[in-house]
């Protein structure tokens, strides 16, 4: 069931709902239950349920489990500055708590704006088991009478989730461990109405690199920011599930199905996770060289239809001849990302760089060499008597010619890998040969030919 947790109106992006629901489909979380497919727990949005909390806020005034308070924000402003600088907890110092039934009747007959508070009991210690941490304990001394109903007639986080985990009959809460101090509030409002509280467990930290709290200022944080980059779903699960669950195996590769069939929440240790993006990489490039090539290109449309529609139309104009060349770069791909610049040089007439011709250490040190090695290969291209069916015989008939001209294969095949793709790295001058066929590779040998003449 999903649930959408607006009751922060001043926080609302527009369409970040629509996002929301895109980001659980792409990683195959998609709800039974939620606003578009309504079952007995509607409605999912809290901002529509207000007449529920207002229905449940009054029940804990009636019973003397909460209270109004009618404390500005100029003066919660001052009390908080005060207790900064003596250094004391930053708490609410209970001034509305008693004030008499007939101090509260004059102020609301004024209309005097107010929020509601929980009256949290004096002396007593919360005790909940956690499922990954233990048993938990926090003295009520610590914790302040929070704001359960604001100013505005809105409910708060706490409230508003406490009610509808309630009603939705919600079996386990599972979250981030900065929520382990919050616990202890929720707790106190069950057991204000008389209810059972959910299991609650609360899951370590995510660290970067550099062992510190992944920040939305210096890290990517959100799930779709690494979908644009175009990781694989799959390899972000696969990844993500292992940072803090021990599946008792040296097994990293998991399906969807199996990581369901074999998690189990007792395996998921208390140390804070590290998230090293070039272990990432590393899961994403393995996920994307084992996917059948039919696969890998239509996840390739997929991603691209969202993300980069010029290229998107490009590719599908040449299907065959992109899906030779996935199959090529496949190996090379660490993300779908990255086949865009890969894969720019078969698409788009590459731009003549002279510097990259030359290689020391092949021995190739003046154009003269280049030219002439140019020249050998543009024969053997000539040659009507070369036919070129697949990789295996374009290699067999280049190797035959080179050792006749009694030379190395990388002093002839490296100007002709540069100038069928002006880039430093690239696939060999015989894969590109294969991957752009018979005329354009002459085509581009030529260009070059007549650049150094």
């Amino acid at each position: 069931m999903l649930r959408v947790e607006d009751t922060d109106q001043s926080r609302y992006v527009e369409g970040s709902i629509e996002n929301m629901l895109f980001v659980l489909a792409s990683v195959w979380l998609i709800p039974d239950e939620w606003p578009n497919n309504p079952w007995e727990k509607w409605p999912y949005f809290q901002s529509q349920r207000l007449e529920i909390y207002q229905k449940y806020i009054a029940e804990l005034i009636k019973n003397d489990k909460a209270y109004y308070c009618f404390c500005r924000s100029e003066r919660l402003d001052e009390l908080r500055n005060e207790q900064q600088e003596l250094g004391l907890p930053t708490k609410y110092d209970q001034k509305c708590r008693y004030l008499t039934q007939e101090e509260i009747t004059q102020k609301l007959e004024a209309g005097l704006p107010y929020t509601i508070r929980l009256k949290v009991p004096k002396n007593e210690v919360i005790v909940f088991d956690d499922m990954i941490r233990g048993k938990i304990e926090i003295h009520t001394k610590d914790i302040d009478d929070q704001v359960l109903m604001k100013s505005d007639g809105f409910p708060t986080y706490h409230f508003a989730n406490v009610v509808d985990d309630y009603l939705m009959e919600v079996s386990h809460v599972i979250r981030g461990e900065e929520w382990v101090p919050s616990t202890p509030k929720h707790i106190l409002i069950y057991n204000a109405f008389w209810w059972t509280p959910p299991l609650f467990a609360h899951l370590p930290l995510l660290l970067g690199k550099d062992k510190k709290k992944l920040s939305k200022r210096t890290w990517d944080v959100s799930v779709e920011s690494y979908l644009e980059k175009w990781y694989p779903s799959e390899a972000l699960l696969n990844y993500i599930a292992l940072l803090w669950w021990n599946p008792k195996t040296t097994e990293e590769f998991f399906t969807i199905d199996e990581l369901i069939t074999r998690f189990d929440i007792v395996n998921v240790h208390k140390a804070w996770a590290v998230f090293d993006t070039e272990r990432l990489d590393w899961f994403s490039g393995k996920y994307i060289a084992s996917m059948d090539n039919e696969e890998l290109f239509s996840k390739l449309l997929k991603y691209l239809n969202k993300y980069d529609k010029s290229l998107y139309e490009k590719i599908r104009e040449e299907e065959e001849y992109t899906k030779k060349i996935l199959a090529e770069l496949k190996w090379r791909m660490k993300r779908f990302w990255e086949f865009r610049e890969l894969s720019r040089f078969f698409y788009e007439e590459p731009q003549v760089r002279k510097d990259l011709l030359l290689n020391e250490k092949m021995k190739i040190e003046n154009f003269d060499i280049v030219k002439k090695w140019l020249w050998l290969a543009k024969e053997i291209l000539d040659n009507k008597n070369n036919l070129f069916n697949n990789l295996e015989e374009i290699k067999n008939i280049f190797i035959e010619n080179i050792q006749k001209a009694e030379m190395k294969n990388g002093q002839v095949l490296w100007p002709v890998r540069v100038a069928l793709s002006w880039e430093e790295f690239s696939p060999g001058a015989l894969e590109l040969i294969s991957l752009l066929g018979k005329e354009k590779s002459i085509q581009r040998i030529e260009k070059v030919l007549n650049t150094l003449a």
